[in-house]
């Protein structure tokens, strides 16, 4: 019975030390955008980088962090099965051929985009060519997180996830060390956004030298053959077409909702709607990122294992467990950033060319897209959960319908609340594809026992209600007391001030949530908490 117990744990353990890698990359991250915002503010220059930044990070997300490494993981498992020189070359195969259609991809995008991008993000001339120019530099990036996804999957099938974890920290050191190091040695705000340019593109090569090397120092290193006639190439691209179409749906919806933000900014002078939904987006992606990401990734392989040795009952109980432990850590963190959003957001961007107005723009949006974190992260967990059956056509047309949703709500609705409705629809959406995959699993003869999921919430109730009680009274009590007192008697800029009230809302909130949790006996605290006093739970 304990056996079983640990290994319905197993996806949760595993999945503490990834948060902890991808917690690591996340503060980087917002140590990297309150350099953007300080340098770049919500102006022309910030919102060109932020459209033409998208455009490779949409195929970046959909390849690197979904599709391609989710699709190519089945079929590598079932290679590895027939032998590792067999796993080596149908990755080496796999590696070919994808250099080959990611190069003519780049090609086409450098020789077109001058055409289409201008006539897509409307606004000036001026703003038409700097997108344009800023996209031909960092689409390159696109190469690089698609061929490092590969090696990233190999090494997460063999439970390794240490070094894959460090490809995003690369990413963000490259930014930081342009910040600290390049920037006091260059003029001008055009200036500095192309070398920042450069700098994540070569941050982009040193990720995949990384992950290549450490796949090869494992043992795996690709074979490279370039056999369009491998039975691997039609495979993968059998699993990977429903499921990009299906991603891409959910990517083209970001891209849309930038193109629509860029309307509304057109229209409203001054709203820098653009780089404040960004920015919004990038705090939400802090706790799905090391959760949702976290979660998803080593539960694949797992669910893998269970159908080949034929413990289909296990993969109900890994699922459930997976998605309670999700809703566990996402809840509060969703209730967090709805109430103390104007703390965070001053915390992280005040100062320099953000000010409150740039606050004030961010901050609706950010609540709509707060409430809809726990479900952006079980969403990566049930999509996962498909792809071990191999089937990418249900998430495909679940996709599809949120995507068209998704769009309908943000239109309908941004003439009243402009850029935020773009937010409000997306939340709307995931609520709504998340109650769709968990309904159309059981086709796969997997049930979730949503009463036993439904009890194991309602124990997080107490846990939840205290939280909640003592970031409304720090927020809207405490808040005013520290501000003067950081500010009369410490001395303490605002942006400082911010911080100081943010770690006294945060520190207290977190510990009587973990205590409250451990008190009710809730699993997922046991967990925890055993794991950072190492001591094994049975």
């Amino acid at each position: 019975m304990q056996s079983k117990t640990s290994d319905r744990e197993s996806s949760t353990r595993r999945s503490l030390a990834l948060s902890f890698y991808t917690f690591l990359s996340r503060i980087l991250g917002l140590v990297r955008d309150h350099f953007m915002a300080v340098s770049f503010g919500t102006g022309m220059v910030a919102s060109a980088f932020s459209v033409a930044y998208r455009l490779p990070n949409m195929f970046r997300n959909l390849l690197a962090e979904g599709t391609l490494s989710q699709s190519f993981m089945p079929i590598f498992s079932e290679y590895e099965k027939l032998g590792k020189e067999e796993a080596k070359v149908m990755s080496g195969t796999v590696l070919s051929f994808l250099f080959f259609c990611l190069s003519l991809f780049v090609a086409i995008f450098w020789f077109f985009a001058s055409d289409f991008l201008p006539h897509l993000v409307g606004g000036s001339a001026e703003y038409g060519k700097l997108v344009v120019d800023l996209s031909l530099v960092l689409f390159f990036l696109i190469m690089t997180a698609s061929l490092s996804s590969i090696f990233m999957s190999i090494s997460n099938s063999q439970h390794n996830y240490f070094i894959p974890s460090l490809s995003p920290i690369i990413l963000n050191l490259s930014y930081l060390v342009v910040f600290l190091v390049v920037f006091p040695f260059v003029e001008g705000i055009q200036n500095r956004v192309f070398i920042l340019t450069y700098g994540i593109v070569f941050g982009g090569v040193l990720q995949l030298l990384v992950q290549s090397w450490y796949v090869y120092r494992l043992g795996y290193g690709p074979i490279f053959r370039f056999n369009l006639k491998h039975p691997a190439i039609k495979k993968i691209f059998k699993l990977m077409i429903p499921a990009a179409l299906g991603g891409s749906f959910y990517q083209i919806g970001l891209l849309v909702d930038i193109f629509l933000a860029n309307y509304i900014q057109n229209n409203n002078p001054g709203l820098g709607a653009v780089v404040s939904l960004d920015y919004a987006q990038r705090l939400v992606q802090l706790p799905t990122g090391i959760i949702g990401v976290a979660l998803a990734t080593t539960i694949l392989p797992s669910l893998l294992k269970d159908l080949r040795e034929g413990n289909q009952k296990n993969v109900e109980n890994e699922i459930s467990d997976v998605l309670s432990f999700a809703f566990f850590l996402t809840l509060p963190a969703a209730i967090g950033l709805f109430l103390l959003g104007e703390s965070v957001l001053d915390s992280i961007y005040f100062g320099g060319r953000w000010d409150h107005l740039a606050t004030e723009t961010a901050l609706r949006p950010l609540m709509f897209y707060a409430i809809a974190i726990p479900f952006y992260s079980i969403n990566k967990v049930l999509v996962s959960s498909y792809y071990a059956f191999m089937d990418t056509k249900t998430p495909l047309r679940i996709q599809l319908i949120s995507f068209f949703s998704s769009v309908f709500f943000s239109i309908g609705l941004m003439f009243f609340l402009q850029h935020s409705a773009i937010a409000l629809a997306s939340a709307v959406s995931a609520f709504a594809t998340s109650a769709l995959l968990m309904i159309f699993l059981k086709h796969h003869q997997v049930r979730i026992p949503f009463q036993e999921l439904f009890f194991r919430l309602v124990k997080m109730v107490p846990a939840i209600i205290g939280l909640t009680i003592w970031l409304i009274f720090s927020e809207f009590f405490l808040k005013p007391i520290w501000m003067e007192f950081g500010g009369q008697v410490l001395g303490l800029g605002y942006a400082n001030r911010s911080r100081l009230i943010l770690t006294v809302s945060i520190l207290p909130a977190v510990i009587l949530y973990f205590v409250i949790a451990r008190f009710t006996a809730l699993t997922e605290a046991k967990i925890i908490l055993g794991r950072l006093v190492r001591k094994k739970i049975k």
